[in-house]
């Protein structure tokens, strides 16, 4: 009996032992969230494909898959929301998934991501001509995987449109695997100029203070 007893009271404690105590979820791997990063949206530009470049603040602790669906909700409200012709459009954005590469130094991100368009707004308005869809595919590219940081928010991005891979264009490819390098100049033109024009600015205010 008491040999029964103790091996009870020894499983129990091994038991203890093995479990966390605060029953809570296992802890998120530092890939999974954004941590302390810049993200920027960005304003659509007739020369320099991008421009007016603003920030978008969210908590260190939001996860990568909300992140990404919150700058697909900013791109569906600005760039996407109406067409040149004021058409009112429903083009939104989905986050299928998030998938991790491991490597040596650390975990490379490719997103897929599909962009809704149930009245096909993109093809006739947004995707056509030269600059409007250049235009169009910097303002994809850079919003979901801000090239500027390093490591960049994704390290590849899947579009698909309305859950197919993308046709091929006549002004720009989208189909297959986008990477930062694409469009990572754009990006960091559009912040730079940004963060110029906050300094010419503050320096015009302070100017106004002191006259």
């Amino acid at each position: 009996m008491l040999r029964a007893i103790l091996a009870f009271m020894t499983l129990t404690m091994l038991l203890n032992l093995g479990c966390p105590s605060n029953s809570g979820k296992a802890p998120l791997a530092p890939s999974q969230v954004i941590g302390e990063v810049e993200l920027y949206t960005f304003t659509p530009h007739d020369q320099d494909f991008l421009s007016d470049a603003q920030p978008l603040i969210l908590p260190p602790d939001t996860l990568l898959t909300d992140a990404l669906e919150s700058l697909g909700r900013d791109l569906a409200r600005s760039y996407f929301f109406k067409t040149y012709t004021d058409k009112q459009t429903d083009i939104h954005f989905e986050v299928l998934s998030v998938d991790e590469i491991p490597t040596p130094s650390r975990s490379l991100r490719i997103a897929v991501v599909n962009m809704v368009d149930t009245d096909t707004d993109a093809m006739k308005y947004f995707f056509q001509g030269s600059a409007g869809g250049q235009t169009t595919f910097y303002m994809l590219a850079a919003t979901f995987m801000q090239p500027h940081l390093s490591p960049p928010l994704l390290d590849g991005l899947v579009l698909l449109y309305n859950g197919k891979i993308l046709p091929e264009l006549d002004h720009i490819n989208l189909t297959g695997i986008l990477t930062p390098r694409s469009v990572w100049h754009v990006a960091k033109r559009a912040i730079h100029g940004a963060r110029r024009k906050a300094v010419i600015s503050d320096h015009d205010r302070r100017e106004l203070r002191n006259s």
